[in-house]
């Protein structure tokens, strides 16, 4: 809406809206890259670190997760003390955006939070496969090639005095609902994708590989030809020299007869 700024929190740090919208980031990223973004359901911009490199469907990707320092209380992670009043790392206090409403967000099943949350529920189990957030993005151009964003509703529950029917309710977050957000590249897209930053590089470079050898080979071959063609004329300069019988056969028949005549004298 035109704002570079929003007004959730407590920190202009925390307030500030970094990165993009979550469909391209820029290109040539390396390993100590991140992707930061911004998250309307959390209300607040969110970044991701680089985890490990990989392919899909040939085409070279690298792998950016949620850190666990992504949701970390303001004690176990200062840069976060904006995003309190908080409660156990990996919870995040959302009620600031949300009417007050005692709702915090966190990563499916509790991963990457207290382990303490779990005990309080029964039927979690956590695992980065299943509920673990990522981004599969191609580092040269920065195209996501496979995203899968997720994201776990829980609502703060606590004994409300004067309402008998909370009598019995130990103070809990409850997780409510959890959803996933998720896209990959395919078919033709995938395609031209493929041709343009796989196939044809990989035959760029197999052609620069061939024309140094055959410029090579045109070298070898003109200083074959230039020695044998030097060769040929020494050669020919060297064949008039003899022992002398050559310039007598070239005299004159007047001096010839003259030669005898000297000898029969």
């Amino acid at each position: 809406n035109g704002l570079k700024e929003v007004s959730y929190w407590r920190t202009p740090q925390c307030n500030m809206i970094n990165g993009t919208a979550g469909q391209m980031w820029p290109p040539f990223l390396t390993k100590e890259s991140t992707l930061p973004f911004y998250s309307p359901d959390a209300c607040r911009s969110l970044e991701l670190v680089y985890q490990r490199s990989g392919k899909m469907k040939g085409i070279p990707l690298y792998r950016f997760v949620a850190p666990k320092t992504m949701f970390a209380n303001g004690t176990d992670y200062t840069p976060n003390e904006g995003f309190c009043p908080c409660r156990q790392s990996g919870l995040l206090n959302v009620s600031s955006c949300r009417n007050n409403a005692p709702v915090f967000i966190s990563q499916p099943h509790f991963f990457n939070a207290d382990p303490v949350l779990q005990d309080y529920v029964l039927g979690l189990h956590p695992t980065e496969k299943d509920h673990g957030l990522f981004i599969d993005i191609h580092p040269l151009t920065g195209v996501p090639l496979n995203v899968s964003v997720r994201l776990q509703l829980n609502l703060y529950m606590k004994r409300v005095p004067g309402i008998t029917e909370t009598g019995k309710i130990s103070e809990v977050v409850m997780p409510m609902l959890w959803f996933e957000e998720s896209g990959y590249i395919d078919g033709p897209v995938l395609t031209t994708f493929h041709n343009n930053l796989v196939v044809l590089p990989a035959v760029m470079q197999y052609m620069q590989y061939i024309f140094i050898a055959l410029g090579l080979v045109t070298i070898l071959v003109a200083s074959l030809v230039l020695y044998k063609a030097k060769s040929e004329t020494r050669g020919s300069r060297a064949a008039p020299s003899g022992d002398g019988s050559t310039a007598a056969e070239e005299r004159t028949p007047l001096l010839q007869h003259n030669a005898e005549r000297l000898t029969h004298t």
